[in-house]
């Protein structure tokens, strides 16, 4: 099975404010130019049930997952349903001296095995862009200043 590893470093940021970030699913849409809509459909301190809608190479790509939030930084998410036959994965962070290091590392199976030699690569290069595009979002993220 398919598998894409992406990271970015966002620096001098501190782990705890990131977290925040990342986990805030629902804002997303508002800073990530793919991502066209995410809602939660259950929540607690613990797990959740989201709904994702996003733009991947042009195309809309749809799925609910199962999201499992792991202390101190980690969350593992597993689709429940979608366009996809697998789709899970994880995100990490991880503070450094340099700041946080926050890694997106997907699986992935499209569900169509006698063109996985053609289409894997594709969906490889495709998971990767989108991927890269959302961390950089991330990382681009600043903490609103105090109101007076």
């Amino acid at each position: 099975m398919p598998s894409v590893r992406t990271s970015v470093l966002v620096p001098g940021a501190d782990i705890d404010y990131v977290w925040s970030v990342v986990r805030d699913f629902e804002k997303h849409p508002d800073y990530m130019a793919d991502v066209l809509d995410i809602r939660f459909l259950e929540r607690d301190d613990v797990t959740a049930l989201s709904s994702w809608r996003v733009l991947l190479n042009g195309s809309e790509l749809t799925w609910e997952e199962r999201d499992h939030f792991h202390p101190p930084h980690r969350i593992d998410f597993d689709q429940t349903e979608g366009d996809l036959e697998v789709f899970r994965g994880s995100w990490t962070l991880t503070q450094t001296d340099e700041g946080v290091d926050v890694v997106l590392d997907i699986e992935f199976d499209l569900g169509i095995p006698s063109l996985a030699a053609v289409l894997d690569p594709v969906g490889i290069q495709a998971i990767h862009s989108n991927s890269r595009s959302m961390l950089t979002a991330i990382s681009e993220r600043r903490p609103e200043p105090a109101s007076r």
